[in-house]
């Protein structure tokens, strides 16, 4: 692996960085900026995304060899608390990122200039150290193993945690295939199960999290660690596994293509449930839009039927309640009407035909004709003048009738339609037909006071 000197200096020892020359996607070559003595990366902008699987697994190995026993790190002096850019010297923020193969942190340029970040921070984000899984004790739990911690001896509970709950030592996850899952996804060779670790200060013995932690909380020192020969392991078999794969013959079906198959049998069989789950939500939707339409549409002609009971047509209803089709038309008073205290009137009484109603009650067609008749009868009276003759031809003499009084009466005494004509109407004039409770009223004046 190319190694060069670099024109930067690491911000934390003000040594020179050295450039790592690395295999990027598309056959392209990423520069990155370490320094070995502080276990410290600077990336520029994307460079990190930028590596393809061999240049992480050469930054593995380079990760590997600056932790070996009698490397340059074993002289790392004590990170700063606040460490600057080594391009335009700013303050760096500290900033927690979640990938998809791990959790991490590094410090961040404001300008955007790049960030720096720690040799086991880095192998955090790629999954080879990473917390607890409820996957994991999930695995522990069938397999009959109990957790305790490695510090205190403190039982760890059945669920996901980040620290002792006693002597608050980190507890995590070191797990090789995830860091070749992330190398060479297509073609990742099966590595050891996880195994659950607790990460421990090398200067000073304090506990500290290696997913989380950039240096450590007690006495500043660089998180190192010395056990990265399985990292290396696992980055050497993915490189292998994906070489194998890609140099299979043309006949000859390899890992690689077995796992793209599947994933492409994967993604048909979900695109097909989506689809199926899309109909099967429209056709929810479209029964109960039916059935909310079809309660809407019954309800609607439920209450727009006409009514057998109100049906004034063909079935009887009260007299006075055909008010609204037969309005009382306007009489011309006479000046002097409003004086009047007494007054004597004849009439005639025009009953509607209903022979199998009550006698206060007819049906709409019987008001029509009886209405007719009225003024009919008012035309021959006002001819005529012959009253007792017409009311014997009407069945019911004026005297009978229950709407008004015999003789004189006052204001008050009588109902009122009769009331309105007696005085209302000059002498001797007859009104115009007038609907009372029984029927039809023609009215005439006869004497007042």
């Amino acid at each position: 692996m190319p190694l060069t000197p670099s024109d930067r200096k690491c911000s934390n020892c003000e040594r020179p960085m050295r450039a790592l020359d690395l295999s990027g996607h598309y056959q392209r070559r990423v520069e990155i900026d370490t320094c070995a003595h502080c276990c410290l990366v600077w990336f520029d902008d994307t460079e990190s995304v930028r590596l393809a699987g061999p240049g992480i697994a050469e930054m593995v190995r380079e990760i590997h060899g600056a932790m070996q026993a009698g490397g340059e790190h074993a002289h790392a002096v004590s990170l700063a608390r606040v460490q600057t850019c080594p391009v335009c010297k700013a303050a760096l923020k500290p900033v927690a990122n979640l990938t998809r193969f791990g959790r991490t942190s590094h410090l961040q340029c404001p300008n955007g200039h790049g960030y720096y970040q720690t040799y086991i921070l880095y192998l955090a984000e790629k999954g080879f150290v990473r917390p607890l899984a409820w996957s994991d004790i999930r695995t522990m739990l069938a397999e009959g193993k109990e957790m305790f911690c490695a510090s205190c001896g403190c039982p760890l509970p059945a669920r996901p945690h980040e620290a002792c709950p006693a002597c608050r030592s980190a507890v995590g996850i070191i797990d090789p295939s995830r860091l070749a899952n992330a190398i060479a996804p297509e073609a990742a060779p099966v590595q050891p199960a996880p195994a659950m670790e607790q990460h421990k200060c090398q200067a000073c013995g304090g506990a500290l999290a290696p997913s989380r932690d950039i240096h450590c909380p007690h006495c500043q020192a660089p998180v190192r660690r010395n056990d990265t020969a399985d990292a290396v392991a696992a980055a050497n078999a993915a490189v292998n596994a994906a070489a194998e794969a890609a140099s299979a013959p043309a006949g000859q079906p390899s890992l690689q293509s077995a796992n793209l198959a599947a994933a492409q049998y994967a993604m048909q069989d979900f695109a097909r449930e989506r689809r199926e789950h899309r109909m099967q939500k429209m056709e929810m939707r479209l029964a109960i839009g039916l059935v909310l339409a079809g309660l809407v549409l019954g309800l609607f002609v439920l209450l727009h039927q006409p009514s057998e009971r109100n049906d004034i047509s063909t079935q009887g209803a009260p007299i006075k309640s055909f008010s609204a089709q037969f309005r009382q038309p306007a009489m011309e008073c006479d000046p002097q009407a409003a004086v009047r205290r007494q007054a004597r009137v004849r009439q005639l009484l025009v009953r509607p035909e209903n022979e199998d109603l009550g006698p206060a009650s007819a049906t709409l067609e019987a008001m029509h004709a009886a209405y007719a008749r009225a003024t009919t009868l008012r035309q021959q009276w006002e001819t005529s003048g012959a009253y007792e003759l017409l009311a014997e031809q009407e069945g019911k003499p004026a005297s009978a009738t229950q709407d008004t009084p015999a003789g004189m009466f006052r204001r008050g005494e009588a109902t009122p339609v009769v009331e309105r004509a007696a005085f209302c109407l000059p002498l001797n004039e007859i009104s115009p037909p007038l609907l009372g409770n029984e029927g039809f009223h023609l009215i005439q004046v006869v004497e007042a006071r």
